[in-house]
């Protein structure tokens, strides 16, 4: 039983991490991979906070780099 409630733990909390790297850290200059990393060792409540804290890239560099 312990071992299920650890499973669907890590599950949500990955889960939560990728979300909150691909929704919000491709928009900020912390980018998805740091807002990610962020996420998974600290918690996504801290990554959450890093990741909006951290400066947003301009729409020229957002155009820029989805074209790459």
């Amino acid at each position: 039983m312990n071992e299920i409630i650890i499973i669907i733990i890590f599950l949500l909390w990955y889960i939560l991490s990728l979300v909150i790297s691909v929704n919000i850290g491709k928009k900020r200059k912390i980018g998805e991979e740091w807002s990610f990393f962020f996420c998974m060792i600290l918690s996504p409540v801290i990554g959450i906070i890093i990741t909006l804290v951290s400066m947003k890239i301009n729409k020229l560099e957002v155009d820029r780099n989805s074209i790459i």
